[in-house]
């Protein structure tokens, strides 16, 4: 018989029936079906006032011509299943990291360490089944990190500002000398409210000193719970007091050690600000070797917009972000918010409620540190700006790294240094396709390496610089 010759039964429901369907009493049925122009039944309607539900089936001996659709269940399994492929991107293939040179930079130190750095030459190799997700890189750190490695500083020192706040910092010898005997001491700046005590912060630190490097944490105002705040104001996205005091200090307590300062996210725009700062000060520069930024967005202005917008989930990183400085005010409030509120400075009802970072900002920081408008905050605190602002913008070799799938940071961020660094001597652009904000890690699904790729990365290029220079 033609195929074309289908039947669709409606089978007809009685309204009063329909409360009964959860419970497998279909009630009374009523079918009838429609002629087609060819004599050959067609199609089956439903009566008034009745459910129509169609049961496809075929003449033709009665039997049927394909099973019944799959269970609902199913379809938002696989509907699901598509998505989580998709946010994971479990299918891509790992890439080796792009690296951006000026033209003329091959006969350049940074052309030379760069060439000295295997990991460079190789792709990236997250973890498979997740790896590939910025997002779930960066949550992952703080949970499948190294979060019971807990070292403990040689020493802990404190040095008192101008304005009355007192700096902290640690201090972690290394556990072995340095296969070229020489004396190299790392400066690390952590991220926004981070402190030597943050999972990535440790494994570096663990991993610098096998390695024969010493470590110098700075731990941001705030940071630190047990540390009480002498001051009225926490940390600044660009004030470089802290750093430079950490810096002044070590580089009178280690005579004979060059540095190299590294920072991380906002600690790594903390850590530009600061070796800019050095142009005029050829004795400070003298004494750095190298420095290194991962994943900073380089300028508060221009993210304004991105932290406002919901593509990447940056909104609610956003919300997160500005919850946690809160709890970091919170912590220490008769220190640095009380003071503000009496003075009239700070409306406390609109902090709290803020939900973005712009809007702490405005309410907090801006006014705390003497700004008029939030605009000549942010062009304060960027160092994108600065860098820009000569042909030869740093005094020292180095890199600034980013992750193309940080949800954090977007292209628009640091496409401007990958651009400068193409056309400038001195500097490197580095950039993965995986990573996320800090993450990067490396290693099985289920137990992935407590060393980062980061980790990794970092001393090698400090043993290739030694090596150059």
């Amino acid at each position: 018989m033609d195929s074309t010759a289908a039947l669709l039964h409606f089978r007809a429901i009685p309204l009063a029936d329909r409360l009964n369907l959860s419970t497998g009493e279909m009630g009374n049925f009523s079918e009838y079906s429609l002629e087609s122009k060819t004599g050959t039944p067609a199609v089956a309607a439903a009566g008034w006032g009745a459910w129509a539900v169609p049961d496809w089936t075929v003449l033709g001996g009665g039997a049927p011509y394909g099973e019944q659709l799959p269970p609902p269940q199913l379809l938002i399994c696989f509907i699901l299943l598509v998505s989580i492929i998709r946010l994971l991107h479990i299918f891509q293939s790992p890439r080796k990291p792009e690296v951006t040179l000026g033209d003329s930079s091959d006969k350049n130190v940074i052309a030379e360490i760069v060439a000295g750095i295997p990991l460079l030459s190789e792709p990236y190799r997250p973890p498979p089944l997740w790896g590939k997700s910025g997002h779930v890189q960066t949550a992952a750190y703080g949970v499948l990190g190294h979060a019971n490695l807990k070292r403990t500083a040689d020493r802990r020192i404190r040095q008192v500002l101008p304005d009355g706040s007192t700096v902290v910092f640690d201090v972690f010898e290394p556990l072995c000398p340095h296969p070229s005997n020489r004396d190299i001491t790392f400066t690390l700046t952590p991220g926004i409210a981070n402190s030597s005590e943050s999972n990535y912060i440790r494994t570096l630190v663990h991993s610098a000193q096998e390695g024969g490097y010493r470590c110098i944490v700075l731990n941001h105002l705030g940071a630190l719970r047990d540390e009480k705040l002498t001051g009225s104001r926490i940390f600044c996205y660009g004030g470089i007091e802290e750093l430079t005091a950490m810096m002044d200090w070590a580089m009178a307590e280690y005579r004979d050690t060059r540095f190299t300062p590294i920072g991380f996210s906002m600690g790594g725009n903390l850590t530009t600000l600061y070796v800019l700062s050095t142009k005029a000060d050829p004795e400070k520069s003298s004494r750095l070797m190298m420095g290194l930024s991962v994943g900073q967005g380089y300028c508060a202005l221009s993210s304004t917009p991105f932290y406002h917008d919901w593509t990447n989930g940056r909104r609610a990183y956003n919300y997160i972000i500005t919850e946690n400085m809160k709890r970091l005010l919170r912590s220490h409030y008769a220190e640095v918010v009380e003071p503000h509120v009496k003075a009239g400075l700070v409306d406390e009802q609109r902090l709290w409620t803020a939900t973005s970072i712009v809007a702490f900002d405005e309410q907090y920081n801006r006014k705390v540190f003497g700004f008029s408008s939030l605009e000549s905050f942010y062009s304060w605190v960027s160092c994108l700006p600065r860098l820009q602002a000569s042909e030869r913008p740093l005094p020292i070799p180095m890199i600034f790294l980013n992750a193309r799938d940080d949800p954090i940071v977007p292209e628009a961020l640091w496409e401007p240094v990958r651009e400068m660094c193409s056309q400038r001597d001195g500097v490197a652009f580095v950039l993965t396709a995986h990573g996320g904000h800090l993450g990067f890690l490396e290693g099985g699904s289920f137990s992935p390496k407590s060393v980062t790729w980061l980790d990794r990365f970092i001393l090698q290029m400090a043993d290739s610089a030694v090596r150059t220079m």
